[in-house]
């Protein structure tokens, strides 16, 4: 990274911030910020697995078996 900071602005929802509210929690992440960057982290890892799986990414818990988990279709 550069180091420059750019400022983002944007408007949610009471859904969306609520949403963001739980994803601190759950992705430890102390502020907006740093849970956008972790999403952003996540997001390019399933685009790069859709490529190498024709635009489908399954997503499995810890300990579960393969195919019971859920997919989801990156690309249309």
């Amino acid at each position: 990274m550069s180091g420059k900071s750019k400022q983002l602005s944007f408007v949610a929802d009471e859904e969306t911030l609520a949403l963001i509210n739980e994803l601190k929690k759950e992705l430890k992440a102390p502020t907006t910020t740093a849970v956008f960057r972790k999403a952003l982290a996540i997001a390019r890892v399933a685009a790069e697995q859709a490529r190498e799986a024709n635009g489908v990414v399954t997503v499995t818990g810890k300990g579960q078996p393969a195919g019971e988990g859920v997919s989801i279709a990156l690309q249309a």
